[in-house]
Protein backbone atom coordinates (compact mmCIF):
# COMPACT_ATOMS: atom_id res chain seq x y z
CA UNK A 1 0.00 0.00 0.00
CA UNK A 2 0.85 3.90 -0.26
CA UNK A 3 -0.64 7.66 0.11
CA UNK A 4 -0.36 9.61 -2.56
CA UNK A 5 -0.44 13.20 -1.25
CA UNK A 6 -0.36 16.71 -2.91
CA UNK A 7 -1.09 20.03 -2.09
CA UNK A 8 -2.38 20.99 -5.82
CA UNK A 9 -6.31 20.71 -6.90
CA UNK A 10 -6.88 18.11 -10.11
CA UNK A 11 -7.95 19.57 -13.14
CA UNK A 12 -11.37 19.12 -13.57
CA UNK A 13 -11.56 17.32 -17.30
CA UNK A 14 -8.04 15.87 -16.53
CA UNK A 15 -9.43 13.35 -13.78
CA UNK A 16 -12.53 13.04 -15.94
CA UNK A 17 -10.28 11.39 -19.05
CA UNK A 18 -8.08 9.61 -16.64
CA UNK A 19 -11.43 8.15 -14.61
CA UNK A 20 -13.02 7.03 -17.83
CA UNK A 21 -9.54 5.14 -19.15
CA UNK A 22 -9.69 3.33 -15.56
CA UNK A 23 -10.92 -0.45 -15.52
CA UNK A 24 -13.75 0.08 -13.64
CA UNK A 25 -17.14 1.15 -12.97
CA UNK A 26 -16.64 5.03 -12.49
CA UNK A 27 -19.68 7.11 -10.78
CA UNK A 28 -18.28 10.42 -10.64
CA UNK A 29 -19.86 13.92 -8.60
CA UNK A 30 -17.02 16.50 -10.29
CA UNK A 31 -17.81 20.43 -10.15
CA UNK A 32 -20.81 21.59 -12.50
CA UNK A 33 -22.19 18.44 -12.81
CA UNK A 34 -25.09 15.91 -11.54
CA UNK A 35 -24.36 12.27 -10.59
CA UNK A 36 -22.74 10.72 -13.55
CA UNK A 37 -22.71 7.09 -14.33
CA UNK A 38 -19.72 6.90 -16.31
CA UNK A 39 -20.88 3.47 -17.15
CA UNK A 40 -19.33 -0.12 -18.32
CA UNK A 41 -15.95 -1.60 -17.32
CA UNK A 42 -14.43 1.25 -17.74
CA UNK A 43 -11.48 2.40 -20.50
CA UNK A 44 -8.56 0.16 -22.22
CA UNK A 45 -6.26 0.65 -19.93
CA UNK A 46 -7.11 -3.02 -17.61
CA UNK A 47 -3.48 -3.96 -18.03
CA UNK A 48 -2.80 -0.48 -16.26
CA UNK A 49 -1.34 0.67 -13.39
CA UNK A 50 -4.72 0.73 -11.67
CA UNK A 51 -5.47 -2.95 -12.49
CA UNK A 52 -3.69 -4.26 -9.66
CA UNK A 53 -5.42 -1.59 -7.17
CA UNK A 54 -7.98 -3.73 -5.23
CA UNK A 55 -8.91 -0.61 -2.50
CA UNK A 56 -8.09 3.07 -2.27
CA UNK A 57 -10.32 5.97 -0.58
CA UNK A 58 -9.34 9.54 0.25
CA UNK A 59 -9.56 13.17 -0.22
CA UNK A 60 -9.56 14.94 -3.27
CA UNK A 61 -9.17 18.69 -4.38
CA UNK A 62 -10.31 19.44 -7.75
CA UNK A 63 -10.25 22.37 -9.25
CA UNK A 64 -12.19 24.89 -10.32
CA UNK A 65 -14.05 24.50 -6.79
CA UNK A 66 -12.23 25.51 -4.07
CA UNK A 67 -14.88 25.00 -1.22
CA UNK A 68 -16.16 20.97 -1.56
CA UNK A 69 -13.79 18.16 -0.44
CA UNK A 70 -14.67 15.00 -2.50
CA UNK A 71 -14.33 11.63 -1.38
CA UNK A 72 -12.40 8.59 -3.71
CA UNK A 73 -13.65 5.79 -2.93
CA UNK A 74 -12.80 2.39 -4.67
CA UNK A 75 -13.00 -0.99 -4.35
CA UNK A 76 -13.42 -4.06 -6.64
CA UNK A 77 -14.23 -2.99 -9.96
CA UNK A 78 -16.23 -0.02 -8.80
CA UNK A 79 -14.82 3.43 -8.31
CA UNK A 80 -16.99 6.58 -6.54
CA UNK A 81 -15.86 10.36 -6.42
CA UNK A 82 -18.52 12.41 -4.38
CA UNK A 83 -19.15 15.36 -1.94
CA UNK A 84 -18.05 14.58 1.11
CA UNK A 85 -18.73 18.68 2.70
CA UNK A 86 -16.29 21.47 2.57
CA UNK A 87 -12.37 21.86 3.40
CA UNK A 88 -12.15 23.63 6.53
CA UNK A 89 -10.17 26.55 4.94
CA UNK A 90 -13.61 27.37 3.41
CA UNK A 91 -15.17 27.64 6.42
CA UNK A 92 -14.92 30.91 8.55
CA UNK A 93 -13.16 30.23 11.74
CA UNK A 94 -15.83 31.05 14.12
CA UNK A 95 -17.52 28.33 12.77
CA UNK A 96 -15.48 25.81 13.77
CA UNK A 97 -16.19 23.34 16.39
CA UNK A 98 -13.93 25.10 19.48
CA UNK A 99 -12.57 21.68 20.82
CA UNK A 100 -11.61 20.44 17.17
CA UNK A 101 -9.36 23.78 16.23
CA UNK A 102 -5.91 21.87 16.75
CA UNK A 103 -6.79 18.74 14.69
CA UNK A 104 -8.18 20.81 11.94
CA UNK A 105 -4.88 23.33 11.60
CA UNK A 106 -3.02 20.21 11.89
CA UNK A 107 -4.25 19.37 8.40
CA UNK A 108 -3.01 22.85 7.11
CA UNK A 109 -0.58 23.48 5.17
CA UNK A 110 1.52 26.30 6.32
CA UNK A 111 3.22 27.24 3.18
CA UNK A 112 0.54 27.43 1.03
CA UNK A 113 -3.00 29.50 0.60
CA UNK A 114 -5.09 25.88 -0.24
CA UNK A 115 -5.05 25.46 3.84
CA UNK A 116 -6.22 21.83 4.63
CA UNK A 117 -6.93 21.01 0.68
CA UNK A 118 -5.20 18.25 -0.78
CA UNK A 119 -5.12 15.05 -2.45
CA UNK A 120 -4.50 12.25 0.03
CA UNK A 121 -5.79 8.45 -1.84
CA UNK A 122 -4.43 5.54 0.17
CA UNK A 123 -4.06 3.20 -2.62
CA UNK A 124 -3.72 -0.77 -1.72
CA UNK A 125 -3.28 -3.45 -3.58
CA UNK A 126 -1.10 -6.68 -4.52
CA UNK A 127 2.62 -5.81 -7.15
CA UNK A 128 1.26 -2.10 -7.03
CA UNK A 129 3.11 0.02 -9.61
CA UNK A 130 3.41 3.09 -7.16
CA UNK A 131 5.65 5.13 -9.88
CA UNK A 132 3.33 4.49 -12.56
CA UNK A 133 0.11 5.29 -10.31
CA UNK A 134 1.54 8.57 -9.38
CA UNK A 135 2.50 10.08 -12.35
CA UNK A 136 -0.67 8.58 -13.72
CA UNK A 137 -2.27 11.64 -10.88
CA UNK A 138 0.01 13.63 -11.52
CA UNK A 139 -0.31 14.28 -14.89
CA UNK A 140 -4.18 15.03 -13.64
CA UNK A 141 -2.70 18.11 -11.35
CA UNK A 142 -3.73 21.84 -12.75
CA UNK A 143 -0.23 22.99 -13.69
CA UNK A 144 0.84 26.92 -12.84
CA UNK A 145 -0.87 29.36 -14.89
CA UNK A 146 -3.51 26.75 -16.38
CA UNK A 147 -7.69 26.84 -15.88
CA UNK A 148 -9.15 24.82 -14.19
Amino acid sequence: SFVYARRRPFAQQKLRALLAKLPFVVDTMLPGSRLEHEGGEGGDEAAGPFATVLRSKGFVWVAPEGSVAYYWSHAGRHIDVSELGRWWAAVPREDWPEAHHASILEDFDTAGEGGDRRQEIVFIGAGLDETAITEALDACLLNDGEEA
